[in-house]
């Protein structure tokens, strides 16, 4: 039987916090419309101070940002210890092919051709991180990126 020892979690710097999040791609999104919380998980990437994410042109999503643009983002690790940040911001929502150019760059790491990006049937959410806090194990570290 696996014995579970308790240790005191470290707060995260806020270079780790950065770091954390631009390594990892999948986070949770939450939301809040007329005390209803909501919970969506997104694929996502990050880029000085904003997450960008992708969404079908409607659903319960877009109608909690629309209404209310206050957001949070939390993301996640339990594979060498564990590690949690989450940052807080307003959510902004486009169509433009600025937007979808920026967001897919963040995501996938290339640049799409205008051409594509415009026959793309997407919303492009963007989160403008105003605060972040996070906490890891004690015996949790960062990778290095390549």
């Amino acid at each position: 039987m696996h014995q579970f020892v308790h240790q005191q979690p470290r707060a995260l710097s806020q270079d780790e916090m950065e770091r954390f999040v631009k390594q990892h791609y999948y986070g949770r999104l939450g939301l809040c419309l007329e005390n209803e919380p909501y919970v969506v998980p997104v694929a996502y990437g990050y880029e000085q101070g904003k997450i960008y994410f992708h969404s079908a042109r409607r659903g319960k999503k877009l109608d909690f940002i629309r209404k209310n643009d206050r957001v949070c983002f939390q993301v996640d690790e339990w594979q060498k210890g564990w590690a949690s940040v989450i940052c807080y911001g307003t959510a902004s929502l486009s169509e433009d092919v600025e937007a979808k150019k920026k967001c897919f760059e963040t995501m996938i790491g290339q640049e799409l051709s205008e051409e594509h990006l415009q026959n793309v049937k997407s919303c492009i959410g963007i989160i403008q991180i105003e605060e972040m806090t996070g906490r890891c194990s004690a015996d949790f570290s960062l990778e290095d990126e390549d």
